[in-house]
């Protein structure tokens, strides 16, 4: 089974190399949907991946993602599942295929996405370099580029295969200042002053009562706010 790899380094003393099916490029800047965007204006294949550096794939995974672009070839983007390296299921998953909506995006992590370049490509579709680790909002680049995806009228679905392997992160989430800043600000990027923002908040509400929520319900608000404030 052959691959093309693509690796962006960012750090401007790094080596380059170019063959046939792997290329590692260097470059002097900063930010993790940067250095996705370098990767989708690099790439060539037909499908495309974001892979990270403590992932494992699932025996068969591209014969899993070939079959599930076959049965649905209306599909732009497909999101698959994460097991941990036990076997157990990451996260909650459906059971059944079916077409992402707006509330559906919002449970998708990056390593669980194949696109169609061309889709991405024809329409413009990149990731916001504002959001994502790096950025001036740490988190929330996945979910924007999924929106955006949906905006432009691009289908994307949902097929309950198994494709990568990631362990069990214990700590989970810390929902602190920073966290809610970030998601205040991913709301208003994401829906502006358009009908879905009640769903935003309806999301950021979930958050906000979460057992490891690391503030007051007033602090919360204000760190929402103050990100809503600051797009």
């Amino acid at each position: 089974m052959n691959f093309d790899r693509l690796v962006i380094s960012q750090n401007p003393f790094g080596t380059k190399r170019d063959e046939p099916d792997f290329r590692f490029l260097s470059f002097d800047e900063k930010g993790l949907s940067k250095s996705r965007n370098r990767a989708l204006d690099l790439a060539e294949a037909e499908i495309v991946m974001i892979a990270d550096d403590d992932l494992e794939y699932c025996e068969g995974f591209w014969a899993k993602i070939k079959k599930a672009f076959n049965d649905f070839p209306e599909a732009d983007g497909i999101t698959f599942k994460i097991i941990t390296p036990e076997g157990a299921p990451y996260k909650p998953y459906p059971s059944k295929a079916f077409k992402h909506s707006r509330k559906s995006i919002f449970n998708v992590s990056s390593v669980e996405m194949v696109f169609r370049l061309d889709s991405l490509k024809k329409h413009g579709i990149r990731f916001d370099e504002n959001f994502g680790l790096g950025a001036k909002f740490k988190s929330g680049e996945e979910t924007i580029i999924l929106n955006d995806a949906l905006d432009k009228g691009l289908n994307l679905f949902f097929v309950p295969e198994n494709i990568v392997i990631h362990p069990l992160e214990s700590s989970g989430k810390v929902l602190d200042e920073n966290f809610f800043y970030s998601k205040g600000a991913l709301i208003k990027r994401m829906f502006h002053n358009s009908g879905f923002m009640i769903l935003g908040f309806l999301f950021l509400m979930k958050q906000v009562l979460k057992s490891q929520n690391q503030l007051t319900l007033a602090a919360s608000i204000k760190a929402i706010r103050k990100g809503f404030q600051a797009v």
